[in-house]
């Protein structure tokens, strides 16, 4: 599955993706992370050390060039093949874990620049590096922005992180909005730093207000914060924490979404035409 998750700045999505990315890993599947943020942190959280995030070669923002189909409506394609692209610039953020990281604007400094294409070269890995793996997870950026560009139109499960705050519930409700307008086909809300039954309570009554289906609670745990300090991967620092625990359970839902996907079109093969 295409899989991104998103969330208001804060709301702890690059950890899910991180976290995410090591749980699917350690279960023997091949994971293709995409960090998509122009503020990339998701190498620290998936396990890379400092040191080696620093050397990692960001995606051009050219990577999709236009060109002229042959009905003679122009289009875009990856200026590379797939082969190259994970050749240049993809690394081995963890066993069984290949990460491609977007980077920042054109020189990293303030007012130098839109990013239409960066999140244009982001769109065009989500659609064209299919099954390099078993999932690919994208760490989008935070906001709406992207989602108003159409970056994760080509998503499977799109995951809004949102914490138990009034201003975090209404971003998930407007992020819900455009992801329908997108039509993803999963659209699902992570309960994320949830202290106890009150705030799930209140995130489950938002959601169940607004038509958002929650696919799993994580709790707000003080070992995930504390890896956060070190900067070190909650898999690594504590893998048996809450919170980690929280996440591996998110990963069996969206397993038997994939499993449920997989049989629907399985029978949608085998039905016999109409007659």
């Amino acid at each position: 599955m295409k899989i991104a998750t998103v969330g208001k700045g804060g709301s702890g999505k690059t950890t899910i993706a991180g976290v995410l990315a090591r749980i699917f890993a350690e279960r023997d599947q091949r994971i293709l992370a995409i960090d998509g943020d122009p503020n990339p942190n998701l190498a620290l959280t998936i396990g890379m050390a400092r040191d080696e995030a620093d050397r990692i070669t960001y995606i051009p923002s050219n990577l999709m060039k236009r060109v002229e189909g042959a009905d003679g409506v122009p289009t875009l394609e990856l200026s590379y093949s797939r082969d190259e692209i994970m050749d240049r610039y993809s690394h081995k953020a963890a066993e069984n874990v290949d990460l491609i990281v977007m980077g920042k604007p054109a020189d990293g400094s303030a007012g130098s620049g839109c990013m239409c294409a960066s999140h244009r070269a982001v769109r065009g890995l989500i659609t064209e590096l299919t099954n390099i793996g078993e999932h690919t997870i994208t760490d989008m950026e935070a906001g709406l922005e992207h989602l108003k560009r159409g970056t994760a139109r080509n998503v499977d499960l799109m995951l809004i992180v949102a914490e138990p705050y009034y201003r975090s519930l209404e971003a998930a409700m407007r992020t819900n909005q455009l992801c329908e307008e997108l039509a993803i086909p999963f659209i699902r809300v992570v309960a994320n730093k949830v202290r106890g039954d009150e705030d799930r309570l209140a995130i489950e009554s938002f959601c169940a207000q607004h038509g958002m289906d929650i696919i799993g609670v994580v709790p707000l745990d003080e070992a995930m914060m504390e890896a956060e300090r070190e900067a070190k991967s909650p898999f690594d620092f504590a893998p048996d924490s809450a919170g980690v625990t929280g996440i591996r359970n998110l990963a069996d839902a969206i397993d038997g979404l994939g499993r449920s996907r997989s049989s629907v079109s399985t029978a949608d093969a085998v039905r016999p035409p109409a007659s």
